[in-house]
């Protein structure tokens, strides 16, 4: 929804906010990232193909679950996942 003056503001689904340990060694240590999840990636993907969501990444196994990118109009991009992983979606998930 447009709250005012072009503020979205939307009702989030199950999602995982990621945060990764900080590493003396590795250069990208430290940060973080934010899912929405899914439990069937290709119909979500198709469903919100349908709505004229623009993805910028093909799903791709990353060995913890299947992941995409989406455009958010003016705001950058936002990840898509299908965990394989023990996750907050079981609990909605049935």
């Amino acid at each position: 929804m447009n709250a005012h003056d072009g503020w979205l503001i939307f009702v989030l689904p199950p999602a995982e906010l990621g945060v990764h340990p900080t590493l003396e060694d590795t250069p990208k240590s430290g940060w973080h990232e934010l899912f929405l999840m899914c439990n069937d990636i290709e119909q979500a993907v198709a469903q919100l193909r349908e709505k004229g969501v623009e993805f910028t990444e093909d799903i791709q196994d990353q060995g913890f679950g299947l992941v995409t990118r989406f455009k958010i109009p003016g705001a950058g991009e936002l990840q898509l996942y299908q965990p394989k992983h023990a996750s907050p979606l079981d609990e909605f998930s049935g």
